[in-house]
């Protein structure tokens, strides 16, 4: 299998050969790619516009220009535009290589809300946090909350309307724990890129892909950031960090630590209601927990550029995350015919997570339009959790003492080439492979403490490889584009439990992508977009661990579980440079559900297991717009989602049917060129998701930026969820159970921040990556 992917990849790129017309390479005076800027070629007789376009990452190219002569014109916010001419007459194939545009040296922007959020280009929504009032939000994730297109919910969660979770990148490396996001701040932020519906370049589990670009450093100098957070909530919380970056010649480091103590109180009703044959059980719980969590994290990196072409990297990153947990709840169990039984359980629960990546990586720019890449990686990580817990019978004055163990030890590797190219004169080549492998080591174990017995010991062991191999062929007719790819995976999957074999599994798929682009103007582009994609199982869902609720309940992995496949169609429409709609229609093959299902050994007891349903469809839609004035910005998202499904529940079908809807709003306000108020409103309507309905909720938020020292000294404060209605209740219906919740969680709180800035600080990691989805399976 391994040598027909490479076969494959090898007769693709055979074909490879040097285009005609005219292109190029765009930098700025310290010889860094422009991330964003227009060409037009123009009539050496009057000027007018022959052609155009906005590109990206700095690289352009014209295909068909029916002319002899011309004039190229180069603009770029910032820069001073170039112009100059081309003559075809003794070449029809020209490369201008690269050409440098210089800075204009302007003062930085004081009036941030002049500049539009985000722009819409093939098809993907670019939002602006460089300029705009965007860099003063705080953290990486408070930028991406207040970003049009996305929803980050209480715990940090990243979605996209209509898309679900998606792959989230900074600087082309896939992130791999959400401390990585929140240890970077705003400011560090050039652009937020959102692909709806991504190309066969990325792997094929992402239904969608957000791209997070780091400004970069451009002269030799050495940066320093300091940065606190205080959270005055039911519980006082904090962070703190340090951001050290440096480029000396041609050499760029950066190294960012960051500390946090979080700790939270939360309370939740919650209930299951089992319906057997001549007896229903009701299990009810009002809990409250109190939460401590300890972070460290840890990145590095260094980038050394060899010459003009050759750049070779190396990355570092560790996160540390000790967490205790002391759970109190008073339980109700209501069993048909008999008395009520009145508990109280008490759980004190320590964990332990480390996660250690190395990363290396080497970029070779062969010229202005062909390039390769070589990444490669290794993760390790492991995770503890000891439960110690209480239940007291109330009603027979008894009690049972238990004690968990979990632990699971994995090894990630991987690594993945890259290779760009022109090919047949006028096609863009891109093609790829990739190769991971995965291992866990895991080990389970339940102790009864009243007699000093053990309830049950398991030991797994996980094994999964995959390999994968791409293309994507693209054509550019002038206002016209073309694209098509295709992937392919082969997985591989062996799971053992106590040295038995429960999954010994291989399959692979082909995945095609096809986009069709117009665009008729600078105020009208269209984008209509199709892709096959495969959502694995995460590890934990085949894995046999058992984690313990309470005598009633317990949830545990199903190594059974099979991959859900979808198609997607996206429809685009970019118009007047300030308004996004997004039509889309997923359809969805072996969909999976965490469901409830009574326990084979007791059927009084209640099982959370992954389970397959064999369909589902969904309808969306979606508009963003932007607004603004010289001190005044907006951005308005509004969506909706229609589902149809079926599943089953107490021997009938219940069909989902319910549409849902989701409004979001962001207003920016500068009092002055250094101060700045905002407001930003959510709202989201009941919805059905599967098997479970969700309560409606809304959000409210209201803070202010300021600076002093000439913006080196940074304040903010911030009053999160003011109304205190952002928790999420939700109930699930199938098979015969319902199983429901209805959190009070600790979301309501005023934080304020503290960022000093020693020489301007500005910068971030380069992170890159070879795991582009392993990690997410953890």
């Amino acid at each position: 299998m391994h040598r027909y992917l490479l076969t494959l990849l090898f007769i693709v790129q055979t074909f490879a050969s040097y285009p005609s017309n005219l292109r190029g390479r765009v930098i700025d005076d310290q010889a860094i790619s422009l991330e964003y800027f227009t060409a037009a070629i123009l009539s050496p007789q009057d000027s007018s516009i022959l052609t155009g376009g906005a590109f990206i990452d700095g690289n352009f190219e014209f295909l068909n220009i029916k002319a002899n002569q011309c004039l190229l014109q180069l603009s770029c916010v910032g820069y001073q535009s170039v112009t100059f001419p081309v003559d075809f007459s003794q070449n029809s194939s020209v490369d201008l290589d690269t050409i440098s545009m210089k800075s204009l040296e302007l003062n930085e922007v004081t009036v941030l809300a002049k500049r539009p959020t985000f722009k819409q280009v093939e098809g993907r929504l670019i939002i602006d946090i460089k300029g705009t009032s965007l860099s003063q939000a705080g953290d990486l994730f408070d930028a991406l909350k207040r970003s049009p297109g996305l929803i980050v919910d209480n715990d940090n969660n990243i979605s996209v309307l209509g898309k679900g979770s998606p792959i989230v990148f900074i600087n082309n490396r896939e992130v791999q724990n959400k401390a990585e996001i929140e240890s970077l701040q705003s400011d560090d932020i050039a652009n937020i890129e959102i692909d709806r519906n991504p190309s066969a370049k990325y792997s094929a589990s992402g239904k969608a892909v957000v791209q997070i670009k780091t400004k970069k450093i451009t002269k030799d100098k050495v940066n320093l950031q300091l940065h606190h957070r205080s959270y005055f909530a039911r519980r006082y919380r904090n962070s703190n960090g340090i951001q050290l970056s440096s480029k000396i010649g041609k050499t760029t480091s950066s190294i960012n630590y960051s500390y946090s103590d979080y700790k939270y109180k939360n309370y939740e009703d919650a209930y299951e209601i089992n319906h057997q044959e001549n007896y229903t059980i009701k299990n009810q719980n009002y809990s409250a927990r109190k939460a401590r969590s300890l972070n460290n994290n840890l990145f590095a990196s260094i980038n050394q550029e060899i010459n003009t072409r050759h750049n070779i990297g190396f990355q570092y990153s560790y996160i540390s995350n000790e967490r205790n947990q002391k759970y109190k709840a008073d339980q109700l169990i209501d069993k048909t015919n008999e008395e009520e039984i009145v508990r109280n359980i008490l759980k004190n629960a320590d964990e332990k997570n480390d996660l250690q990546t190395y990363n290396l990586n080497y970029e070779f720019k062969i010229d202005s339009l062909r390039s390769l890449s070589v990444i490669g990686d290794y993760t390790r990580s492991k995770d503890e959790s000891i439960e110690d817990i209480n239940e007291q019978n109330i009603t027979s004055a008894s009690n049972l003492k238990t004690l968990l163990n979990n632990r699971n030890d994995y090894d990630i590797s991987s690594a993945k080439i890259d290779y760009q190219t022109p090919i047949f004169k006028s096609f863009k080549l891109q093609s790829g492979v990739k190769l991971s492998k995965v291992k866990n080591d895991g080990k389970s174990n339940s102790i009864n403490q009243n007699s000093n017995q053990e309830n049950y010991k398991t030991q797994d062991q996980i094994k999964d490889g995959t390999v994968a191999s791409y293309f994507t062929v693209e054509k550019d007719f002038n206002q016209f584009k073309l694209q098509g790819g295709l992937r392919f995976e082969y997985t591989n999957t062996d799971i053992r439990s106590d040295e038995k074999t429960v999954l010994d599994s291989t399959y692979g798929n082909w995945f095609p992508t096809l986009l069709v682009n117009r665009k008729f103007s600078e105020k009208l582009d269209v984008t209509l977009s199709y892709a096959k994609k495969i959502d694995r199982p995460n590890f934990n869902e085949l894995s046999t661990d058992i984690t313990y609720f309470d005598s009633l309940s317990y949830s545990v992995g199903n190594p059974e579980i099979k991959p859900s496949l979808s198609h997607n169609i996206d429809f685009t429409l970019g118009l007047f440079r300030v308004i996004s709609v997004n039509i889309g229609y997923r359809y969805e093959k072996n969909a999976r559900i965490l469901s409830a299902l009574t326990s084979e050994s007791n059927p009084d007891i209640v099982k959370y297991t992954p389970v397959n349903i064999n369909k589902a469809q969904y309808f969306s839609a979606n508009i963003d717009y932007n607004y603004s004035l010289k001190k005044f910005t907006s951005t308005i998202s509004l969506g909706g989602e229609k589902p149809m499904m079926e599943i089953p529940y107490l021997n009938t079908a219940r069909k989902i049917r319910k549409a849902s809807w989701y409004f979001q709003t962001n207003n920016d306000y500068s009092i002055t060129d250094k101060t700045s108020v905002f407001a930003n409103f959510s709202f989201s309507s009941n919805s059905e998701e599967l098997m479970t309905y969700y309560d409606r909720t809304y959000k409210l938020s209201l803070g202010f930026n300021t600076s002093f020292f000439e913006k080196k000294l940074q304040l903010s404060l911030l009053a999160n969820d003011i109304l205190n209605s952002s928790d999420n209740a939700w109930e699930d219906r199938y098979d015969n159970i319902i199983a429901g919740s209805i959190p009070d969680h600790d979301n309501t709180w005023a934080r304020i921040s503290i960022k000093y800035n020693f020489n301007h600080f500005r910068g971030g990691l380069k992170k890159k990556s070879a795991s582009e989805s392993e990690l997410n399976r953890l």
